[in-house]
């Protein structure tokens, strides 16, 4: 009997130290747990610092002037685009009535009609359009550099961080 209570007594002992190392085991992770949470928070920290850092140079009246100037560049943009575009217009319907008077004027000779004037018609035809698309190109150009040369904090563009400009861009 007393070597029962004797392999009793070593169980009991070599259960509480195996509960022991357990213990000892789960707590050293639990402390690289904690310190890798603790890491994480101070890297958002220095990123929140940086951000507000960055903010501090970028104020908001900044921000509004850049929407405006950028708003009144491409409403300027948009307007000289449609005044190029209908002047253009009226120049294919200036070369198309010429096109059928000149179709009028062969329509009942028998000579080979002059194609000379046509090929100028397609000439300015073709100048034009590369013109016009020459000068899109160089007022697209033009926004872009001067959107390059202002620097903006990369997370003022994200849509869900700026909402607090949204309303007064939309009150515009």
């Amino acid at each position: 009997m007393e070597y029962i209570y004797l392999i009793i007594t070593i169980l009991s002992l070599v259960g509480a130290i195996l509960a022991w190392i357990a213990k000892l085991k789960w707590s050293s992770e639990f402390r690289n747990a904690k310190e890798a949470q603790i890491e994480s928070i101070n890297e958002q920290l220095n990123l929140v610092k940086e951000q507000r850092e960055q903010l501090k140079e970028f104020k908001s009246d900044q921000i509004m002037s850049l929407y405006k100037s950028t708003k009144e560049g491409l409403e300027e943009l948009n307007n000289q685009i449609i005044e190029e575009k209908e002047e253009l217009a009226n120049k294919v319907k200036r070369l198309e009535t010429r096109i059928e008077e000149l179709k009028e004027e062969n329509k009942n000779s028998i000579k080979i009609p002059d194609l000379s004037e046509l090929y100028i018609i397609s000439q300015e035809l073709d100048n034009s359009i590369n013109h016009f698309s020459e000068n899109i190109n160089i007022h697209f150009t033009s926004i872009n550099k001067s959107l390059e040369n202002v620097k903006i904090p990369p997370f003022l563009w994200d849509e869900n961080k700026i909402g607090i400009y949204k309303d007064n861009l939309n009150n515009e």
